[in-house]
């Protein structure tokens, strides 16, 4: 058996990459972490009919014989798969924009410095002449404007808006990528982000401007990514960090926001194996 993976908590361009290597490799199967963000779960859940997935829970990791990995280099990222990080024989088969070391040991792998994770699997299906579906563009196209902001980060190729062209080409919807991707920023986002900017401190670390913030919150916040991200813009930094604590679930969510392929690198070699 022969499935593709991806990284926990799938935005756009993780769920895009998924479903564009199964175009690729037609006889493995599609599988998605149960984390997936809101605007993806809503994406899918619309056009559940339109794309085979599997969760997994439902695959026998002893059959898995080859595994396709897109969008992270990390097992500790993926959903459920430790048993196969030992497993003898298994061809791992890799899809990465991230040029930052990992501990996955790919057989074969395909990495490059592009804005978005599926600008790779899109550079494959055009050398293969693939025709795509309307709504298999579209999903392509969310997550390539997803991960490059609408082709305006500073990570950003000139493949990526080749890329976007081609999808346009194949008739992706634009009026359908502007309902999933506007981000939710409701009262809940706008009074966290006010109690960021209210303690705001910014600090130099390896030659980067960071902002780092921590806050306890109580209840369920959706998309404090985005309150992250508006944070880093506001300081205007480098990197931002939101520290995030639920006193009485005992539990912390961190969330960082980066500008640049370098300075990601710089935070990712910080952190502990």
């Amino acid at each position: 058996m022969q499935i593709i993976t991806t990284h926990k908590g799938t935005d756009f361009d993780a769920a895009a990459s998924v479903l564009a290597a199964k175009i690729l490799y037609p006889e493995a199967v599609a599988v998605l972490p149960k984390s997936l963000n809101p605007n993806v779960r809503a994406f899918l859940s619309i056009h559940k009919d339109l794309f085979d997935v599997q969760t997994p829970d439902k695959i026998e990791l002893e059959a898995v014989m080859s595994l396709i990995i897109v969008d992270t280099n990390r097992w500790d990222r993926l959903d459920q798969m430790d048993r196969l990080k030992e497993k003898e024989n298994l061809e791992i088969i890799l899809w990465d924009h991230h040029l930052i070391e990992g501990n996955i040991d790919a057989t074969w792998q395909c990495m490059d410095a592009v804005g978005a994770n599926i600008t790779l699997l899109i550079r494959n299906l055009k050398e293969q002449n693939k025709r795509l579906t309307p709504i298999q563009a579209t999903l392509f196209l969310a997550g390539l404007y997803e991960d490059t902001g609408n082709l305006t980060f500073p990570a950003t190729k000139a493949e990526d808006a080749l890329a976007a062209a081609y999808l346009l080409q194949q008739d992706a919807d634009l009026s359908v990528l502007t309902s999933f991707l506007r981000p939710a920023y409701g009262e809940g986002q706008r009074k966290i982000l006010t109690r960021m900017l209210q303690s705001a401190q910014r600090k130099r670390l390896g030659g980067y401007q960071i902002g780092i913030n921590k806050l306890d919150i109580s209840g369920h916040v959706d998309n404090l990514a985005v309150v992250v991200g508006m944070y880093r813009e506001i300081l205007n930094v480098d990197a931002a960090f939101g520290i995030f604590v639920h006193p009485k679930r005992g539990n912390i969510i961190v969330i960082g926001i980066v500008t640049r392929s370098d300075t990601m690198r710089y935070f990712y070699d910080l952190l502990p194996e």
